[in-house]
């Protein structure tokens, strides 16, 4: 079965826009920062004369926060954050876009044939073409689109469970195919991301296809986004979720939920990319944003904050599976064998 309206209500529940989010609190007087680089330097100085910066993400709204909470430390230049899951922001900022009234200055957004769209449209501005004194020292592999975006965050799909109910750590993602977790499984549909699409055909590959019928028996409540799925487990109404984001469980674990996630292999996951918008309200704050988020300081703060994996190394995971494009027929095959109608 499917429940589109309360995931909805959800994912939007965490969609504050969030004014001065970052750390300092308040109206921060910029910091005097000096570096070697002119071209860096006159970037520094007019980004703090813009003085703010207005992100939008997927990302789970603490480590959003916390990464707005670093720049400004770091620049004086205070954050506003939006955080809403990859359809509904990627809907929002495409609105605003075509409509000539940009509001944010950076997205960082599941990579996704929306940045294709975007650099087509010249919503966004190439990364490359933006001059980021850190563009040119990236790793290479994650640079996507021909230089207009960049890969910052590899988030692995965990498997979540309520430790209420689930008393020892699974060990296998063959957890999902138990009989005893009949109609206790919520999960977010598998179209609803490229990444959890990747996933489905990576377990097919690992498992067969009699490991996703046998999923289907259990009957599971299918939602819109591992945010729904993880709030759901948390407060009971099932005892495993998937997609899991750590991330997400660790925000609800601060509040006392008896929720944990498993790092399981093979996985895969979102790749979260960097966009730079064009036509922004304050541009210099966003080509600062998008250099520092290109550093390995910056981006080991948003792999620290999140528990995913950063280009440079940090947290990343064995086994990990790029996720790709999947076939329509594949695709279509996936959802049958799951039972999503």
């Amino acid at each position: 079965m499917k429940i589109r309206t309360a995931a909805l209500a959800a994912g939007m529940t965490a969609a504050l826009l969030l004014a001065g989010c970052s750390g300092g609190g308040g109206n921060t007087a910029a910091p005097d920062v000096e570096v070697d680089d002119p071209a860096l330097q006159e970037l520094i100085d007019a980004a703090q004369e813009e003085g703010s910066l207005t992100l939008y993400g997927i990302p789970d709204e603490r480590v959003l926060r916390a990464l707005g909470s670093a720049f400004t430390e770091e620049y004086g230049i205070q954050v506003n954050v939006l955080r809403l899951v990859s359809a509904d922001l990627s809907q929002k900022f495409s609105t605003e876009a075509e409509a000539g009234a940009t509001v944010a200055d950076a997205i960082l957004l599941t990579h996704s044939p929306f940045f294709t769209d975007a650099l087509d449209k010249e919503w966004l501005t190439p990364l490359g073409d933006a001059d980021l004194p850190a563009f040119e020292g990236y790793p290479a592999d994650y640079i996507r689109n021909d230089g207009g975006a960049a890969v910052v965050s590899l988030v692995p799909t965990q498997l979540v469970y309520n430790t209420d109910n689930v008393t020892e750590e699974p060990t296998s993602w063959e957890e999902y195919a138990k009989p005893e977790y009949k109609g206790k499984l919520l999960f977010a549909e598998p179209d609803s991301s490229p990444a959890n699409l990747t996933f489905w055909s990576l377990m097919i590959d690992e498992y067969g296809e009699e490991f996703l019928e046998a999923i289907a028996a259990n009957e599971p409540t299918w939602m819109n986004s591992a945010v729904a799925t993880t709030q759901g487990v948390a407060a009971g109404e099932g005892d495993l979720a998937h997609p899991g984001v750590l991330a997400i469980v660790q925000t609800l674990q601060e509040s006392g939920a008896p929720v944990e996630a498993a790092l399981l292999g093979p996985t895969t996951g979102p790749e979260i990319a960097l966009g730079l918008a064009a036509d922004s309200p304050n541009p210099n704050a966003g080509r600062l944003f998008a250099h520092w988020l290109l550093t390995e300081e910056g981006s080991n703060v948003l792999a620290e904050e999140s528990g995913a994996g950063s280009p440079f190394g940090l947290n990343m995971v064995d086994g990990w599976v790029s996720p790709g494009p999947v076939d329509e027929d594949v695709a279509a095959r996936i959802n049958e064998l799951l039972g999503v109608g």
